[in-house]
């Protein structure tokens, strides 16, 4: 600093944007009740979604995968002088780059309408007997597209300018404090570069022709009204989503290239991380793809497409399916009390993601959203002191203001935690023996370390084809196990005029609520709790006035 000399920064020239997506939303419904003891609801829902615009354009588009990219001829050339033994050189091209809307005929608009969402719905509900009623359901649901599901990309539009300070190790300086910048700073070109934009750097882009996904859900209860105003209900409930967005990676390696082997394989590992002469050099300075060597394994991750280091989209190939019982009971209010306690016992699995690459198929797992047991139990209590009650009913009009009107509410919730992720290890054992028994669990061991997991960082995988699933339904994180409490004391001042007093007290017994464990077994803290989800104890209160 007192020399004046930088060690390093950056200027950003960042766009702003104006997006915009519209939606459109038609519905009819009808109650018929057909019989004195069956009452059906119909209805039919309609969603035209708009496809994304940005006010001046200031967003790529899509990919355009059929003409030839302007550096395709002076790259391939190169390479044919060191092709790999993979590749032959007729096989190595390059092809196209990105899109963007308004420019060369394209529209406006990010992405093509999807005019096909039509939602049915239908439920029923048919009375066995007087205090016995079955009921049932089926409806369709779409998810949106746009706004609500990101932004616009601006390759482009967004350009940052490096600080270099010295372009020989330190040997002399190009740049100082007062001059960081002595070549300028790059202002964005927008659109100017067309499929040139971004070259040389990881991107991704919208899929032109999306399709809504949309979750089919049904489901089929009985209720059962007991004495002392006490509801019963016993239900199923089922779910399938379809059409559910995955991405897609357009540079995967083959899995022909993957390691079979269950331990690493340093001969493969060695041959695909090998440097080869890379066919860009010195095309494009200042990118992922300004040195001199390539690994072999980037090379054969897509003879279409090398002149990107990453290129990616969505698809809407994902599904996922949910089956779960639902039980429900609830005292109605009365005598100054009422009860309510909800339990589900579940299971969600889902297929969004492959594990080895876009040419492999999806794998069909436990999902990160499960949670096989939920129970929740929720009460409010009237305390029955005061004028008109049973205890000191008879209190003067100034005691009743003190010691009546007091109510006492808590609610509890107990869930099962998360299903944890391993990633790509080593496992050699039986999977079931990851998990502890809860009587064993602390948070400097919440699971089985000894199980089976290879530690050595030196023996981890490595371009291996991977056959352990991304989760494990029965090795879970911590649940939630919370008591939420409060007290509150209504007071009336006169005829209209009222005052509430609330004190509450969140998570009342300051239970402690882990995050996951560390499951990366070359860590010095695998197996460990580190962090708490920061839910600790709260209490807080309030005063309402109501006139």
């Amino acid at each position: 600093m007192l020399l004046g000399l930088p060690t390093g920064g950056r200027v950003d020239r960042k766009a702003s944007f104006a997006e915009q997506a519209t939606y459109w939303a038609l519905y009819f419904h009808d109650d018929w009740r057909v019989t004195a003891r069956l009452s059906l609801n119909l209805g039919l829902r309609y969603e035209l979604e708009g496809p994304m615009t940005e006010r001046f354009n200031r967003s790529i588009r899509g990919y355009e995968f059929q003409t030839p990219s302007p550096l395709d001829a002076q790259v391939r050339a190169n390479y044919a002088k060191n092709p790999i033994t993979e590749i032959s050189p007729n096989q190595f091209r390059l092809v196209g780059g990105l899109t963007f809307p308004g420019v060369g005929g394209l529209p406006r608009t990010l992405w093509k309408r999807d005019v096909n969402n039509f939602s049915p719905r239908v439920g029923f509900a048919y009375m066995l007997g007087p205090k016995t009623v079955v009921r049932g359901g089926y409806g369709i649901f779409y998810g949106p597209l746009g706004i609500p599901r990101g932004d616009v990309v601006q390759y482009g539009f967004s350009q940052s300018t490096q600080l270099v300070p010295s372009l020989d190790n330190g040997m002399t300086f190009v740049a100082t404090l007062s001059n960081p910048f002595p070549d300028g700073i790059r202002e964005p070109r927008g659109a100017a570069d067309g499929p040139m934009t971004y070259v040389g750097q990881s991107i991704r882009f919208f899929d032109e022709n999306p399709a809504a996904g949309y979750h089919q859900r049904w489901q089929l209860s009985v209720q059962r009204e007991l004495p002392l105003r006490v509801l019963l209900e016993v239900g199923y409930a089922g779910n399938r989503g379809t059409q559910l967005e995955t991405t897609r990676d357009l540079r995967p390696l083959p899995p022909e290239y993957l390691s079979r082997s269950p331990v690493r394989d340093t001969a493969t590992i060695n041959y695909l991380s090998a440097a080869v002469p890379s066919p860009f050099y010195p095309l494009l300075p200042g990118t992922g793809l300004s040195g001199t060597t390539v690994s072999r394994a980037y090379l054969l991750s897509s003879a279409d497409f090398p002149h990107f280091t990453g290129l990616t989209t969505t698809t809407y190939d994902g599904y996922s399916w949910y089956h779960g019982l639902v039980t429900r009971v609830e005292r109605r209010f009365a005598s100054g009390w009422t009860l309510n306690a909800a339990y589900t016992w579940s299971k969600n699995m889902q297929a969004l993601d492959r594990l080895n690459g876009y040419l492999s198929p999806l794998q069909e797992v436990i999902s990160e959203e499960d949670r096989p047991h939920r129970f929740v139990i929720s009460g409010i209590w009237e305390i029955p002191v005061g004028r008109g009650r049973r205890l000191c009913g008879g209190c003067r009009a100034a005691l009743d203001k003190i010691i009546g009107g007091w109510q006492l509410q808590g609610i509890y919730t107990a869930q099962s935690g998360p299903a944890l992720s391993f990633g790509n290890v080593l496992f050699i054992g039986n999977v079931h023996d990851i998990t502890l028994p809860k009587s064993q669990r602390t948070p400097d061991r919440w699971f089985n370390i000894d199980a089976g997991f290879e530690r050595n960082s030196a023996r981890q995988l490595s371009y291996n084809y991977r056959t352990m699933p991304t989760r494990l339904s029965d090795v879970r994180g911590d649940g939630v196990d919370l008591w939420d409490l409060s007290l509150l004391k209504n007071t009336r001042i006169r005829e209209r005029f009222n005052i509430q007093f609330r004190g509450e007290f969140l998570n009342a017994w300051n239970h402690p609520n882990f995050s996951a464990p560390n499951t990366s077994p070359t860590s010095s803290a695998f197996g460990q709790v580190t962090t708490e989800r920061g839910y600790p104890r709260r209490i807080q209160f309030g005063l309402k006035i109501l006139f």
